[in-house]
């Protein structure tokens, strides 16, 4: 064991994503004697998050800002705030964290680093990953430092990043997403509606494969309109270049056989009353969507992008279909609604890969077992 109480610091985009996907895991660190940290910008729930027993820094980060008096504001908070407290362990999430927080991190301390690539998706749409390779290509010394760390949630991303910056095999670390409560996230056998119900839960981006998800309803309209509800769930994020706007969202839909609902939570129900979840994403690190819908029963449809593709096997816990590949997506829900039998297996089968393998106790487990391995310099 490294010490007493050791000090990690998460740093964050928003609080809203550290409550959906990381605070299970904090609160894990907190009953195993750490002290923890959050650096994130206030959305509305820095209340709640303090309630709990974590310690709030209020980060004014914008996403999707090119400014480059914004990005030097917001490395000078980090830099100032890692010089004041000096964390054990500084855990960025996310690709301008990583870059930010690295260099913040220059000449401070002793502070470990790790750096969690979650998913390279708003970097690829955006064409700027040619901009970004060059700027981590011009830092790859900073990354090449004993005290940096990177955390990986599938092999490819992790390879990539290994050749880009010439990392060493003892700075790469494999945890495959964020633990599912299975006992909130229960299995919930198929609604008896008389209506399917497909759903596509995500941000509205074009990344998502918000746009293939329309298109493929519209091929099966003639089939299955009046039978089946075609349902987008989730809201706009402004920040993200490869975002929708809400008058191309409301031009493509009807509101019958075709419906944005927008953000909905809890997210819960609207897994239970579908038939079929659908992902046909074009970037992922390890889709948590995909985790809950197959923790409740769901049948999975994703793209043979990396992130999805390590979750599901295809036609054992779920389906694959070709990125950008519109016609193949509307035969794979086509003949899901078809087919009940080979629906609820698929259905079970993905429950139980998520009982035997993405628990939150496994995976908190993994992570603690990861901090301590960073700090014990192992």
């Amino acid at each position: 064991m490294y010490k007493t109480a050791p000090h990690l610091l998460l740093v964050i985009n928003s609080d809203a994503f550290f409550i959906s996907h990381r605070i299970a895991m904090a609160q894990a660190c907190l009953q195993n004697k750490f002290k923890v940290s959050i650096v994130t910008k206030d959305t509305g729930h820095r209340a709640y998050i303090e309630s709990l027993g974590f310690e709030f820094y209020d980060f004014s980060i914008n996403r999707g800002s090119k400014s480059l008096i914004q990005n030097f504001k917001e490395l000078y908070f980090l830099r100032k705030l890692y010089f004041k407290i000096k964390p054990d362990i500084i855990h960025h999430v996310g690709i301008k964290l990583i870059l930010l927080g690295s260099i913040a991190r220059l000449g401070i301390g002793n502070s470990i680093v790790l750096n969690a690539v979650a998913g390279l998706g708003s970097a690829l749409s955006a064409n700027r990953w040619n901009i970004l390779k060059k700027i981590f290509s011009l830092s790859s010394f900073i990354f090449r430092k004993n005290y940096q760390h990177f955390l990986f949630q599938n092999e490819q991303n992790a390879h990539f990043f290994q050749t880009l910056l010439k990392l060493t095999h003892s700075q790469i670390n494999l945890i495959k997403g964020t633990g599912i409560d299975i006992n909130y996230f229960v299995y919930t056998p198929e609604s008896n509606s008389s209506i399917y119900v497909v759903r596509l839960i995500a941000r509205m981006l074009k990344d998502k494969g918000v746009l293939d998800f329309i298109e493929a309803a519209k091929l099966l309209r003639s089939k299955w309109e009046g039978k089946v509800a075609f349902e987008l769930i989730g809201p706009i994020d402004e920040a993200n270049p490869s975002a929708l706007t809400r008058q191309e969202l409301e031009a493509s839909v009807d509101n019958f056989y075709l419906m944005w609902q927008g953000a909905q939570y809890p997210i819960l129900p609207f897994l239970q009353t579908a038939h079929i979840i659908v992902l046909p994403s074009y970037h992922e690190g390890f889709p948590r969507i995909l985790l809950e819908a197959s923790a409740v029963g769901r049948a999975i449809i994703g793209s043979d992008c990396d992130g999805c593709k390590a979750l599901i096997k295809h036609q054992e816990n779920g389906l694959i279909v070709p990125i950008g590949h519109i016609e193949a997506l509307a035969h794979q829900i086509d003949d899901l609604l078809e087919n009940t039998l080979v629906r609820q297996t698929l259905g079970h089968n993905a429950r139980q890969v998520v009982v035997e393998n993405y628990t939150e106790q496994q995976v908190n487990q993994a992570f603690i077992e990861l901090y301590h391995r960073l700090l014990c310099g192992k």
